[in-house]
């Protein structure tokens, strides 16, 4: 038999303890998971917009339809036309479309989780102004 300053292992205690720490962790993953994934997303879609050579030209109304259309793709439903037209805004130099939004999202009881997005993308130089 081992003396008591000899044994190994993990009290009682410590694991109620590590295991409410690693249950905390997994519950703000589990919560921020949907608006990190939507975030990169909408990354995705700007992206997208700006790798474009045609964007350049795109008004305000046509760049919003195709940031709509990469959604539909992508499976971003927060957005509707309307919704999206708020929130995009479009530089004056040659089109530069820049989104900038806030999310707030349920975390535990009254607290919430608040992440604000803005992202502007510059686009490439048109075709034949050169």
């Amino acid at each position: 038999m081992q003396s008591k300053g000899q044994q190994l292992g993990v009290t009682l205690s410590g694991l109620i303890m590590t295991l409410i720490v690693l249950g905390t962790l997994a519950l703000f993953i589990m919560r921020m998971w949907p608006l990190y994934n939507e975030k990169m997303k909408v990354d995705q879609a700007m992206d997208h917009l700006a790798a474009n050579p045609a964007a350049a030209r795109m008004n305000k109304a046509e760049i919003v339809q195709a940031i709509m259309r990469q959604f539909d793709v992508s499976d971003v439903d927060r957005f509707d036309t309307p919704s999206l037209s708020k929130v995009v805004t479009v530089g004056k130099k040659r089109g530069t479309p820049m989104m900038e939004y806030e999310i707030r999202a349920p975390f535990f009881s009254n607290l919430d989780i608040v992440m604000k997005y803005r992202n502007a993308k510059e686009f490439g130089p048109v075709q034949g102004d050169e």
